[in-house]
């Protein structure tokens, strides 16, 4: 992401996630800058800010720039999988933008898609492929010869070892610990706190120490 930008666009609204990222990108940039934001359906578009208030201006989804940075503007699988899809007919995967937080160190050797976030404190380490719409949130570490599938969320404070290979459109939840040479078969739910020794089927909600299949996962298909 380049620091001369003067806009940025986030696709979709969260209240709370809106904050984050207001303050990332202000972190990183450190200078006067707009953020606009394209909900994809009708709703309130109140941040949650509480303590500071922070600006941004509503746009049309057929007023999106791909010149300017542009972001995911929600977290979890299922929602920007939806804008994505949503935002198909304006804007190429490509156009994406990826937003790194400065405080993070990302290994030379690493692939990163598009849409990547990551957040404060987060490590990732060598040869690791990070799919397109990945979130890795705060003082998470990524192993080494990791994979991360599209639209995966990995939630704060997760550890993996080496080789793990995470599934497209998973949430591991935060805290969770996955041991080396696991594999969580795509749209997978892992409880925060989990200890994954052993493989994770796919379309399943798994957690505990160590971490068991509980229920099959209906919630979600991407």
């Amino acid at each position: 992401m380049s620091t001369n930008n003067k806009v940025f666009q986030l696709l979709g609204f969260e209240k709370d996630w809106v904050c984050i990222l207001n303050d990332i990108i202000r972190y990183n940039c450190k200078k006067p800058l707009k953020i606009e934001v394209f909900p994809n359906i009708d709703m309130e578009i109140k941040a949650a800010d509480r303590l500071q208030p922070i600006s941004f201006e509503v746009k049309r989804m057929q007023e999106i720039n791909s010149i300017s940075p542009v972001f995911f503007g929600v977290s979890g699988a299922r929602n920007k999988y939806k804008i994505h899809q949503d935002f198909l007919p304006y804007l190429k995967n490509e156009e994406y933008s990826n937003l790194i937080a400065k405080s993070s160190i990302i290994s030379a050797s690493n692939i990163l898609s598009k849409a990547v976030f990551i957040d404060h404190l987060c490590v990732l380490s060598s040869q690791t492929s990070i799919g397109f719409g990945v979130h890795i949130k705060r003082s998470s570490t990524i192993g080494h010869h990791n994979t991360i599938g599209d639209f995966t969320d990995i939630n704060p404070g997760v550890v993996t070892s080496g080789n793990v290979h995470i599934g497209r459109g998973c949430e591991i939840g935060a805290g969770a610990i996955l041991k080396n040479n696991v594999t969580i078969g795509e749209n997978t739910f892992i409880g925060m706190g989990s200890v994954v020794t052993k493989d994770i089927p796919a379309n399943s909600i798994a957690y505990g120490s160590p971490c068991k299949v509980i229920r099959p996962n209906n919630l979600w298909n991407i």
